[in-house]
């Protein structure tokens, strides 16, 4: 009889459909195989569990508690939905040999996720989560009959808000002076950073109106990510009713998003430039920056003004986190998610995030004019990204790499071609256009960076034809 179940661990652990691909039996799985190969590696004593709002996520960390325990591991759950970032800082600053969270992150509410991460907070590298797999596909046999007679059991519970909240206000107001009290609307999607983020925020001095403040693991019927389509409600309301910014999470809330009343949504990139520009302004950032291959370039001009390396990986912030760890670059961004610190933990917190970027915000006396004085500095650049769908998308891209690269000469001087991470050329007036294949969905991804709006429609409009002319060209898609 062969394996009924098997998994794969992609960019951010293991994601799958509730009740389908994703069920009971595959969390147990999943435990038994993560404690195996760690108690073997590293040796493992106590771990921490954590959970989001979905369906059935309190239900997974329970089996996944049960696990430890026939281990005889310590295992100690979060007494209620809890941010990834909080359980990563609590784990490592605790003392636990191993932190697993049950989400899915930003991903609809029909999925959910199984996440390993490391005692110093950092999401398992690539070289852990490949020997999980081969230990699965080596024992699996005895891996379903230890699984098949779990006792369930009552772990002890444990709530990490008073002590990371501390940390969080302590280590803004050792950073920051704020000097304005900001009207601030938090938008927590219904998700993890509910009591979080907004009472941060409070005890740096801010009059603050929480919206979306119920678990709801139907996220209010939309995708809990916050990009505008998901939180245009909340955009609207910071333009129109007094207020200085606004901040939202997805349901982990290890992304951000920002709203001020006079530009309107903030991108993660515009985010990560405002931080980065006041960090290093102040001399905090002193040696350098991580970014991804597909974030704004305006972190390079902070980089060159400041005197700052900047390390370019390519997608999924686990490939930021070795720099972060090294003390090479103090702080990583991403486009699609936010920012990461060396001295805190070495992945995204939407929520210390948030804290920093309302100090800031306050010392400028409002979020709106922070991020002018980016804007004055650097210049303000329109970046997009399109998906297009595409069944081969990863192979498409390197199989066309000279194709792309010789028809994308035509749209200007070509300053540097990239291939970290598909094909990423920078042109000489600094604009960039990027393509590459999704390593987890059936599309390929285009992003392009400018600093005119019409130079912007012309990237991109341009090479979504000579996707689909290649690709017709080849009858590949």
């Amino acid at each position: 009889m062969g394996k009924e179940i098997s998994f794969h661990f992609g960019t951010d652990g293991v994601r799958g459909t509730i009740d389908k691909d994703f069920n009971e039996r595959l969390i147990a799985v999943l435990a038994e195989s993560t404690f195996r190969y760690w108690s073997r590696r590293y040796g493992l004593r106590r771990v921490l569990i954590g959970y989001d709002v979905r369906r059935k996520s309190r239900n997974y960390a329970g089996i996944v508690a049960s696990v430890a325990a026939e281990h005889g591991i310590d295992a100690v759950i979060t007494e209620r939905p809890t941010p990834t970032p909080v359980v990563a800082w609590f784990g490592s600053h605790f003392g636990f040999d191993l932190i697993i969270q049950i989400t899915a992150s930003h991903n609809p509410p029909i999925y959910n996720g199984f996440k390993v991460i490391t005692s110093r907070g950092a999401p398992a590298p690539d070289e852990d989560t490949t020997e999980i797999e081969r230990l699965y596909e080596e024992e699996w046999q005895d891996i379903i009959k230890s699984i098949s007679s779990i006792k369930i059991v009552k772990p002890q519970l444990i709530d990490p808000n008073p002590e990371y909240i501390n940390h969080v206000v302590n280590e803004a107001l050792s950073m920051f002076k704020p000097r304005t009290k900001l009207r601030v609307l938090v938008d927590p999607l219904f998700g993890t950073s509910i009591n979080y983020t907004g009472k941060i925020l409070r005890e740096l001095g801010m009059d603050v109106t929480e919206i979306h403040n119920n678990y709801d693991p139907d996220f209010g019927g939309r995708n809990p990510n916050p990009e505008p389509e998901n939180i245009g409600d909340t955009i609207e309301e910071v333009m129109g009713k007094g207020y200085d910014m606004g901040v939202a999470h997805d349901c982990d809330a290890d992304r951000i998003a920002a709203i001020d009343p006079v530009h309107g949504y903030l991108s993660p990139n515009n985010v990560i430039s405002i931080v980065l520009e006041n960090l290093a302004r102040m001399g905090i950032v002193k040696r350098g920056v991580a970014r991804a291959v597909s974030t704004t370039h305006i972190v390079d001009l902070i980089a060159g003004k400041y005197g700052l390396r900047v390390y370019e990986t390519p997608v999924g912030f686990k490939h930021s986190v070795k720099y972060l760890i090294s003390g090479d670059a103090e702080v990583a961004g991403e486009e699609s998610s936010g920012l990461a610190y060396s001295w805190h933990v070495p992945d995204k917190d939407g929520i210390y995030t948030a804290a920093f970027l309302t100090a800031i915000a306050s010392e400028y006396g409002g979020l709106a004019n922070a991020f002018d004085e980016v804007i004055r500095k650097y210049g303000r650049s329109f970046y997009r990204r399109v998906d297009l769908p595409f069944s081969n998308g990863k192979e498409f891209v390197s199989r066309s790499r000279d194709a792309i690269i010789g028809r994308l000469n035509e749209l200007g001087n070509v300053e540097q071609v990239i291939t970290i991470d598909g094909i990423k050329v920078v042109f000489s007036d600094n604009s960039w256009i990027l393509i590459r294949g999704s390593g987890t969905e059936p599309i390929i991804r285009i992003y392009a960076e400018v600093f005119t709006q019409e130079r912007l429609d012309k990237l991109i409009n341009y090479t979504i034809s000579l996707i689909r002319s290649l690709a017709n060209d080849g009858a590949d898609s």
